[in-house]
Formats: C-alpha cells, sequence, structure tokens
C-alpha cells in the first residue's frame, strides 16, 4: 500500500529486484522481479494481452535488448515506458515517454 492506504492498479513493472522493492514500497502491486531478457520478452508478452494493465514500467536494460518494439507501438496495448535501474546513473529519456504517448494518443506532448 502506499501513503494513501491504496494500492496502485492497473500499472505493472518489470525490473530488477532492488528497483522493484522500490516501487513495491511505494504501492505498485503488479511488480515483476526479472533477471534476463529473455524472462522480460516472456513476460512482456504477458502483460501486453491483460486487459486491466494500462501502463508498463519496464527497466531500460531489459527492453533495449528485447525483439518486441513494433508490438509495444500497438494503439491497442499497454504504454510501455522504460525506466532506469536504482543503480543506473541515467535521467529517464523523456524524448522517447513523449514518443510513445504520440503513438499511442496521437497526442504531441512537449516535454
Amino acid at each position: 500500500m502506499n501513503h494513501w492506504g491504496k494500492d496502485v492498479k492497473g500499472i505493472a513493472l518489470l525490473a530488477d529486484r532492488h528497483t522493484a522493492t522500490c516501487f513495491k514500497l511505494a504501492g505498485l502491486r503488479d511488480i515483476f522481479y526479472i533477471e534476463d531478457t529473455k524472462e522480460a520478452e516472456k513476460k512482456l508478452l504477458l502483460l501486453l494481452e491483460k486487459k486491466d494493465i494500462k501502463i508498463i514500467l519496464v527497466s531500460e536494460q531489459l527492453i533495449n535488448k528485447t525483439q518486441i518494439i513494433e508490438k509495444i507501438a500497438q494503439p491497442q496495448s499497454p504504454l510501455v515506458i522504460t525506466i532506469p535501474t536504482l543503480r543506473d546513473q541515467k535521467m529517464i529519456r523523456t524524448d522517447l515517454i513523449a514518443d510513445l504517448i504520440r503513438l499511442k494518443t496521437g497526442i504531441e506532448v512537449k516535454i
């Protein structure tokens, strides 16, 4: 539960254990600890089919290596956003997020 006393619904996370634990503490309930890209690809494909999932957060190191980018750009699938792991010193690539929002919704976002 988050500090409002409710679980965050409709958002899933695929990440390493350390990053996933932090999101769990924030109230995210659909969390999957992923160790390798093959496992990430399988789980991501399953999550793309779930109707109750609207946003999927995936650690950048996992999604960059998968071969399913064209599937996550489909209008009917959940929005997939890559995030750095907590151990990475990178900033979130806002241009990628803006591109995904444009592809999913047709709305141009300036970040």
